[in-house]
């Protein structure tokens, strides 16, 4: 049933999970991001959404680069531990949870393993959204696991990809 409200939509949204990884001045962070998305094929853009006032938004600004690492859906824990804890009130996130990590080949940020999917992002536009800013980065490099399934976010839980459904075209 339809019921009209503003705020009922806020939660209505499902979108992949990222943990998004950074580095500065030999500090490395990872914060986990529901609003990530493919913004251009050629060039290959991304963006990804980040709070002002989050520390992973001044370690990319200051180092114009990020890492997007795409959750399997058995990395619910590392993205609740990611998206908790925040580096501006001192918590060691990378204590906290089994992070798997392996070096990135062409920026500093750390990237994550077990991920369906991991992108090296340069970043090329900075574009101010509101509450959050907008980074458009390019993809200088990428990994796929096609073993893994995407970790899916709706109404602030957790869910797995489901069996395919077909189109129906009549």
């Amino acid at each position: 049933m339809r019921s009209a409200g503003i705020d009922k939509t806020k939660r209505k949204f499902t979108s992949t999970v990222a943990l998004v990884t950074s580095e500065h001045n030999g500090r490395a962070n990872v914060m986990a991001a529901e609003w990530s998305l493919r913004v251009s094929i050629e060039p290959y853009l991304v963006a990804v959404f980040v709070g002002y006032r989050r520390g992973t938004y001044a370690m990319i600004r200051d180092s114009g680069e990020f890492g997007l690492n795409y959750c399997s859906d058995k990395q619910a824990g590392l993205s609740s531990i990611s998206g908790n804890y925040s580096i501006t009130e001192g918590k060691d996130k990378w204590s906290l949870g089994d992070f798997s990590t392996f070096s990135a080949s062409k920026i500093r940020a750390p990237m994550i393993g077990g991920c369906l999917m991991n992108l090296e992002c340069v970043v090329v536009d900075e574009l101010q959204t509101g509450d959050h800013a907008a980074f458009i980065g390019k993809v200088v490099e990428g990994y796929v696991d096609d073993s893994k399934r995407p970790l899916i976010y709706h109404g602030g839980r957790y869910f797995s990809l489901g069996p395919r459904i077909e189109k129906d075209i009549s």
